[in-house]
């Protein structure tokens, strides 16, 4: 085998420069922290701790990550400044090797990182930052010459420990009266309130090893240290109930509820103090840490998918992938992407159509049980039916989905036809752990079917929360195409003026509240059928070979087009005008006198 000569840097500055800028300033939280947990876990059992607090440097606050790790003595702490050096780790671009956090940190900080580490009753003290648009080592002034400097007497009169060893690191930010408690980016971007405890909730989902983080009273507004509690001890200890699922490839899922706190309104139980989130959420998880992760709005959305029709507010899901799965964190840990050949980025979304398959019985019995009353439907979807049939539409539906780079496995094609309705849904067993194939096919789809277009299924919301966790305060209707379900705003400003045009027509001898309690029910009707007509009109456009692009056809069965739909339900008046007075003359002839539910 012929040999190499190696790769050199000619502009040296360009090359430091370039990483640490083009590195996102969001991330410099994860990276300290994690370097903080991967030193205490070094530390004696018992001993292992992180702590997240304030120091005062002239009069202002600057933000401290402070841990009972291994200390590093001067010529150690030197090296360990120089990019994509690690002292006392393995370097690999699955671990967490040390360059991370001064490239994280060094954007927001030209001003300086200062790193102090005690050894041995030692503490040395080394700061980086940018000077005349070089980052490096900053010299300190006034004191002895060098880049690291012994101020073991400095710390010990500020009432510091050095009997012990550890590592501290001070963000001194962009100016020297920054605040970088409160702003540690120096409003660019800026942060809300109790941004550092939500950062942590949203990144890592478990603190193992022993190790215990700790808070300081800047950090949790509270009197005193509070030790953080990590999102798997939360959905463990306080919610109501969690149960872990396992899927194929030795996939996780964990489901949690967490229902209506019983004594304050808007939010779940599990809510104890400012530091409980108590906000439902879905997270993709791989090596303990967040990948991807929603929360509120931005879970209720997509809850459909997962099989989370109703109740997103009270129900959270937890996608954990085992450390052998085939992803690769991306080179500033952001997100993860697959081992295959166009390195996607990986999803939890991905994972939807599998979770959807395995949800518990009490998952599904509890998402039914909070499910709204759907006997209005009526005769829409006869009517529905009768289109379908007249355009003569398909649809070709896969019956296994999986993520990209992971290969067709035993049981997976039951589990995905369960959420698909073709069978009847079985405990959950756990799968035999099958051999991953990196070369597996991307995204790959097995076993396509071809059938009749079905109706979807439309899922009619009244409620102001459920109408604002689909995101439909606005708008009319949102479509799920991956479960072939519609939500329907019933409280859709057209509906109201409809309802009340209807009722204006009615004879005297109609009392209002009869007239008015038929109209409404007429209204519904008429846009529950106008929706189904224009989505139906758009599922059509699927097989269009010509004039319509992929995202013409996915716009066609958009919110947007569905919202637009509705807001013109007088165009049906003289059908809806004819359904009134039919459904009055029924109420007349009922012998209560009461509204005739539709059949």
């Amino acid at each position: 085998m012929s040999s190499v000569t190696k790769l050199r840097v000619g502009d040296e500055d360009f090359l430091v420069t370039s990483m640490i800028e083009r590195c996102p300033k969001t991330m410099m939280l994860r990276e300290l922290v994690k370097n903080g947990l991967e030193a205490a876990c070094q530390a004696e059992a018992g001993q292992r701790v992180v702590e997240i607090t304030s120091a005062l440097i002239d009069g202002v606050r600057k933000l401290r990550i402070w841990n009972t790790g291994p200390g590093l003595n001067a010529d150690e702490l030197y090296r360990m400044c120089d990019i994509a050096s690690s002292v006392g780790k393995m370097q690999g671009l699955d671990g967490n090797f040390g360059m991370g956090a001064k490239v994280a940190t060094l954007p927001s900080n030209h001003l300086g990182v200062r790193y102090r580490s005690c050894r041995g009753g030692t503490v040395s003290e080394v700061t980086i930052g940018k000077r005349n648009g070089v980052y490096g080592r900053v010299l300190r002034e006034g004191g002895p010459a060098g880049a690291v400097t012994d101020v073991t007497t400095e710390v010990r009169e500020a009432g510091m420990d050095t009997t012990r060893d550890w590592t501290e690191v001070t963000l001194l930010g962009q100016r020297a009266d920054q605040d970088t408690v409160a702003q540690p980016y120096g409003g660019n971007p800026r942060v809300l309130p109790g941004w550092v405890i939500r950062t942590l909730h949203h990144r890592f989902f478990r603190i193992g090893h022993g190790v215990r983080l700790m808070l300081g009273p800047d950090i949790c507004a509270m009197p005193r240290m509070r030790h953080f509690v990590s999102l798997d001890q939360h959905m463990e200890q306080r919610f109501a109930r969690s149960e872990t699922v396992e899927l194929p490839d030795g996939i996780l899922v964990r489901f949690g509820y967490d229902p209506p706190h019983a004594s304050v309104p808007g939010h779940n139980a599990s809510f104890v103090d400012r530091l409980s989130p108590d906000a439902s959420f879905v997270g993709l998880v791989h090596d303990d840490e967040f990948y991807d992760f929603r929360t509120a709005k931005r879970w209720t959305q997509e809850a459909p998918s997962f099989g989370i029709g109703f109740g997103a507010r009270h129900l959270s899901v937890v996608v954990e992938l085992p450390r052998s799965y085939p992803v690769l964190p991306e080179g500033y840990r952001q997100f993860l992407r697959y081992r295959n050949g166009s390195q996607d980025q990986v999803k939890v979304n991905d994972f939807a159509a599998m979770v959807r398959a395995r949800r518990p019985a009490w998952v599904r019995d509890l998402v039914r049980s909070l499910s709204p009353d759907l006997d209005l439907l009526g005769d829409v979807n006869e009517q529905l039916q009768k289109l379908i049939g007249d355009l003569g539409l398909k649809r070709k539906r896969p019956k296994v989905r999986r993520p990209p780079a992971v290969p067709p496995v035993q049981g997976l094609a039951e589990a995905v036809a369960q959420a698909d309705g073709t069978n009847t849904p079985q405990a959950a067993k756990p799968p035999a752990k099958p051999q991953v194939s990196l070369a597996a096919a991307e995204g790959s789809i097995v076993d396509m079917i071809e059938d009749t277009e079905v109706i979807p299924d439309f899922l009619l919301l009244r409620n102001e929360d459920e109408i604002a966790d689909r995101n439909l305060t606005y708008r009319a209707a949102r479509f799920y195409p991956d479960t072939h379900e519609v939500y329907v705003n019933l409280c859709f400003p057209s509906v109201t003026r409809l309802a009340a045009a209807l009722a204006a027509t009615a004879p005297n001898a109609v009392s209002a509240d009869t007239a008015q309690a038929v109209a409404q029910t007429v209204a519904e009707h008429i846009l529950v059928l106008r929706l189904g007509q224009a989505l139906v009109y758009g599922l059509s456009k699927r097989d269009a070979e010509k004039g319509w692009t992929l995202p013409e056809k996915q716009q066609a069965v958009s919110s947007e087009v569905l919202t637009i739909v509705a807001d013109n339900l007088f165009a049906s008046m003289l059908d809806a005008r004819l359904m009134f007075d039919q459904r009055l003359a029924e109420t007349d002839r009922s012998p209560q006198g009461h509204v005739l539910a539709q059949d």
